[in-house]
């Protein structure tokens, strides 16, 4: 009997060790001093979204970009009204609300042609905002980026009023300085407008206000067919942005 008593008296102690071990193995997300179980719930976040990392973006649709799409108001190519998606920043409305901000148009390509964009920044100064256009079409590929993806032309206006073209992410470069002039005579005060026209195989005009300030040959072009806008301050303001090609 007494032997049973201490089979019996083990056997209870060790059904409640493997129960305390299993219930540690499950609180991996943290206890409270009172012993009570807490969970905690992770989520990736990026600039302007929160998204769940259970959550497939494409369960819905085909489209990776389907939930982040947002008209661009004033923005036309053609008959066609423009649309996009915030590769970086903050965006409302065609209006940055963050530093740093990048918009790229997804219903649209343009491998040759002219894009020209009007606006204005805080105080009437742009400080390095403008266009964008040849970007490499795995856009869709990665969804936030800023000088670190898909590469791509940029055509800006600085905030001493210097007409700068760029080639962003190019080949591992965040930023290769192409082309500057001065802008024939620039105000804060006033509303700028900036095109580039190209065709595809390396050869860009630069125009500020109408006006043809240089052509460039670039020997080793970007070939893609995206294109948008990017803005380096809050309240850049574009009143409007036209796309014109074949």
């Amino acid at each position: 009997m007494k032997k049973l008593s201490l089979v019996l008296a083990l056997i209870l102690v060790l059904s409640m060790f493997v129960s305390c071990n299993s219930d540690s193995s499950t609180n991996d997300a943290g206890n409270d001093d009172d012993g009570v179980t807490t969970t905690t719930t992770t989520t990736t976040t990026r600039r302007g979204q929160n998204l769940d990392p259970e959550e497939d973006p494409d369960d819905d649709n085909d489209d990776p970009l389907a939930d982040e799409i947002k008209a661009f108001p004033n923005a036309t190519s053609g008959d066609l009204a423009l649309e996009g998606y915030g590769a970086w920043g903050y965006w409302e409305d065609g209006v940055t609300t963050d530093a740093n901000n990048l918009f790229v148009f997804t219903n649209d390509t343009m491998k040759a042609g002219k894009l020209t964009a009007t606006f204005t920044g805080v105080e009437g100064s742009p400080s390095d905002s403008g266009i964008v256009f040849g970007m490499e079409d795995d856009v869709n590929e990665q969804l936030w980026y800023w000088e670190d993806g898909p590469a791509y032309y940029m055509l800006f206006v600085s905030d001493a009023g210097t007409l700068y073209l760029s080639k962003v992410s190019y080949q591992g470069s965040p930023w290769i300085e192409l082309k500057q002039t001065t802008i024939p005579g620039f105000s804060h005060g006033q509303e700028v407008t900036i095109s580039a026209e190209f065709d595809g195989e390396g050869n860009i005009k630069g125009y500020a206000n109408g006006t043809l300030l240089f052509e460039y040959t670039d020997n080793s072009p970007i070939e893609g067919t995206r294109y948008g806008v990017r803005a380096e301050i809050i309240d850049v303001t574009y009143s409007s942005v036209v796309a014109e090609h074949d």
